[in-house]
């Protein structure tokens, strides 16, 4: 449709310029915008070619050519269907500076200062501007922004604080001009101070109510959004954060957005009770909206610590996400009310984590029938995708570079990718067979570098031994081959050159009868490794990736 009216916005030119120049009007005749635009022809007129210069006449001609491309240029800007993103992020532990905190690592004397703040949010802005080739995601939902815990000094008026600073930037507040008096800034207005700074402008922020240090969390969602938001209301967990549950009004059509970040510990079945109970406030007001009106636009995001086939990888329990809220894979809305969008993905594609060396699917967008029909706002087909950017917030075979605090600024972005879908005004356009729901893995798939099937290309990593920790921080997630002597197993010490590095695996079989220990038994520990050079607990370490032979 796009392409269509941009030849017809040519064509249109095309014409205006064969009417001048082939219907009797003289190349030397100079044609008002006035003219031109309501496209009058008027009579032709002579005039004197020495007070019409070729080149002024040629000038203006243009000129006159120009108002009506414009005002076909305004009518294709009407014509396009309104599109917008929906991005969903866990950008892991942004707190502000006050140094009030309930985590140890971002208290008073802990080492995080303003400067590894500074840091996280351009890392978190460097991936949110490759979501739409630079353009302001309209709609971002966002977990893991700290709990204000200072709340006499919040912002309240977020329009106000930009205007504020409108004359410095967030690199010169939080690094050469920090003042005392910023401490008190919550993490939600230094990530729309930073957004703003890289051009993503224009949103309307809401975020979950102070609930005091008494509640036990350290974090909050919010909604960072270029639609007005009409209403929105936080609805307490247990043991988990609020959801906030909001109605944007997109171009006067309400869209009610739903953001979760569920009791943590995925991998434990025995949280899940927890996991359930919040599976059961949200499903409540899905239960709520929907009765109130059965077409209900709906996009429920988030991480909801669950991966979409939770109930596939633990078949013996009741999980939250599955049994309780009703997540599938069936696009066709004729069993459930609830299509998780990770079934836009091929199986081995849908993850947003890796732990352990196996992919997981923490964070969600699941929609509503609404999205399907033939008004309102309407999910555009295959849009759902991971946001996976190579040595920025991904390494070499696609697992999130997350976030440390080491060293003068800090590094990393996030252990999670964030996910994104697409939606227009209009009626939803099928460009695919529905999903089914039937392609469902019972198992987590692994992505590792032992199993990795393409090139690495890596380089030796020995030039790591000379340098200091703040000199390493720029090679935070990044793979290397190492010939090394293993010279303990509990703790795992790696002894390469001169230099003796704490280590750890990515596979617990790296350090089982077989892996290293082979190597202490019959080569001296003298072992070539696959390494990713890393940070735990603000120490420098080394994580073996693969066992190459001896060497």
């Amino acid at each position: 449709m796009v392409t269509l009216i941009k030849v017809l916005t040519a064509f249109a030119s095309f014409i205006l310029w064969s009417l001048l120049t082939g219907c009797g009007v003289d190349s030397d005749v100079v044609v008002d915008q006035e003219s031109a635009s309501t496209l009058e022809v008027f009579e032709q007129t002579s005039a004197p070619k020495s007070k019409v210069p070729a080149s002024v006449s040629e000038v203006s001609l243009v000129q006159s050519i120009v108002p009506l491309a414009d005002q076909v240029e305004d009518v294709v800007d009407l014509l396009e269907p309104v599109t917008f993103t929906v991005l969903t992020y866990n950008v892991e532990n942004l707190f502000d500076a006050d140094g009030v905190a309930l985590f140890d690592d971002y208290k008073v004397d802990s080492g995080y200062t303003p400067r590894k703040l500074l840091t996280k949010l351009q890392s978190i802005a460097s991936v949110l501007k490759s979501v739409d080739d630079g353009d302001t995601p309209e709609i971002v939902l966002f977990q893991e922004l700290e709990a204000d815990f200072t709340p006499e000094s919040t912002v309240v008026d977020y329009d106000a604080f930009l205007e504020m600073y409108s004359d410095t930037t967030v690199a010169d507040m939080l690094d050469a001009e920090w003042s005392d008096g910023y401490a008190g800034y919550p993490a939600s207005a230094w990530l729309l101070k930073a957004l703003a700074d890289e051009g993503l402008t224009g949103y309307h922020v809401v975020t979950a109510e102070y609930r005091g240090a008494g509640s036990g969390s350290a974090h909050t969602n919010a909604i960072f959004s270029t639609f007005p938001i009409i209403s929105h209301q936080a609805h307490p967990l247990v043991l988990a954060r609020d959801i906030i549950e909001a109605e944007l009004e997109v171009e006067g059509q309400s869209l009610f957005v739903y953001v979760n970040h569920w009791k943590s510990g995925a991998s434990n079945p025995n949280l899940e009770p927890v996991r359930v109970e919040n599976a059961k406030v949200l499903r409540r007001l899905i239960d709520a909206r929907l009765v109130a009106d059965p077409q209900a636009d709906i996009i429920i995001a988030g991480d909801l610590n669950s991966h979409y086939n939770h109930s596939a990888l633990f078949p013996n329990m009741v999980t939250g996400v599955n049994d309780i809220l009703g997540s599938t894979g069936i696009e066709s809305f004729n069993e459930a009310d609830l299509y998780n969008l990770w079934f836009e993905l091929a199986p081995e594609a849908r993850y947003s984590e890796v732990w352990r060396g196996r992919i997981g699917s923490l964070m969600h967008v699941l929609i509503t029938q609404g999205l399907y029909d033939d008004s309102g706002i309407s999910y555009i087909d295959g849009s759902f995708d991971k946001l996976v950017i190579p040595g920025i917030n991904a390494d070499t075979i696609g697992r999130p570079i997350r976030w440390h605090s080491t060293g003068e600024t800090g590094g990393g972005v996030s252990d999670h990718f964030p996910v994104y879908a697409r939606f227009s005004l209009g009626a939803f356009e099928a460009t695919a067979a529905l999903s089914t729901g039937e392609n469902v893995s019972s198992y987590e798939y692994p992505l590792t570098v032992a199993q990795f099937n393409g090139d690495l290309k890596l380089k030796n990593g020995s030039f790591l031994n000379s340098l200091s920790d703040a000199e390493l921080i720029p090679y935070v997630g990044q793979l290397y081959t190492v010939d090394a002597v293993v010279e303990s197993i509990r703790p795992l010490l790696l002894k390469v050159g001169r230099r003796t590095w704490p280590a750890y695996y990515s596979d617990s079989r790296y350090i089982e009868e077989g892996g290293l220990p082979l190597y202490i038994k019959n080569h001296r520990g003298q072992v070539r490794l696959v390494v990713q050079f890393n940070f735990y607990r603000g120490k420098s370490q080394l994580i073996v990736e693969d066992i190459l032979g001896a060497w």
